[in-house]
């Protein structure tokens, strides 16, 4: 099966492909202090919801990457007239950025695109303008098990501040998912991937599909819903 496939199976029925919601995504507006004319760049955008919004408030300059070309293609049918938005179907290893250019850079759950979140912030500084924002949106540890599991946890967000200051980033403003907030974000794709399968029972994918749909969602009751969280950082980069 293929992944990218399978992730636009199941974030066909949402705009914003994490679990915080639009209302306190446009914080960001304020945290960022975005204006007209601003440069972004947004690593793993996905469907470039906040790019989106940007364009048609401020009438930034806008750059997405993304290795989904569906996902790029709602992007670019559903970019706003004013701004100017261009996207890149391809991975962000490897993509020639020039360093010190953008006002913003983002990356919203795509860490794992250049292998960790410290990997992440060491590219995402490297091609920010000093002064410039980093925003970076990632799983956090909120509830340590009594017992130790075999999973490998992520930092809380006093560690993941560490982690943003280490790479030189100073940390102003947070926005967290609620346990609400991710619950809806797991459970759209639960029901997207079973109506999927649903409506396609003959697909060669199917079994597949349902498979990795039930792996998700149980992992979510497992470990996501009880000891973890999903937040994002805003951090200016030091000059």
């Amino acid at each position: 099966m293929d992944q990218l496939n399978y992730w636009a199976i199941a974030d066909r029925e949402v705009e914003i492909q994490n679990p915080i919601t639009d209302r306190k995504l446009r914080l960001l507006d304020d945290y960022c202090s975005i204006r007209d004319g601003m440069s972004v760049l947004d690593m793993g955008c996905g469907k470039a919801w906040l790019m989106r919004q940007w364009a048609e408030k401020f009438a930034i300059q806008g750059v997405g990457i993304d290795v989904n070309a569906r996902f790029l293609e709602a992007a670019r049918r559903k970019s706003p007239a004013r701004g100017r938005l261009t996207f890149h179907n391809a991975a962000v290893k490897g993509f020639n950025v020039e360093p010190a250019s953008y006002d913003v850079v983002l990356c919203l759950g795509a860490a794992a695109s250049l292998g960790d979140v410290p990997a992440a912030l060491e590219w995402m500084a490297n091609i920010a303008k000093p002064g410039g924002t980093l925003v970076l949106g990632t799983t956090v540890l909120r509830h340590p098990p009594a017992v130790p599991k075999g999973d490998i946890l992520p930092p809380d967000t006093v560690g993941m501040i560490g982690v943003m200051e280490r790479h030189g980033a100073e940390v102003s403003a947070t926005i967290s998912a609620s346990d609400a907030d991710y619950e809806r974000y797991q459970s759209h794709q639960r029901h997207a991937t079973l109506l999927w399968a649903r409506e396609n029972p003959a697909h060669r994918d199917h079994a597949e599909v349902l498979q990795k749909s039930r792996d998700d969602w149980m992992h979510y009751q497992r470990i996501i819903r009880p000891m973890l969280g999903w937040t994002i950082f805003v951090g200016r980069k030091k000059d």
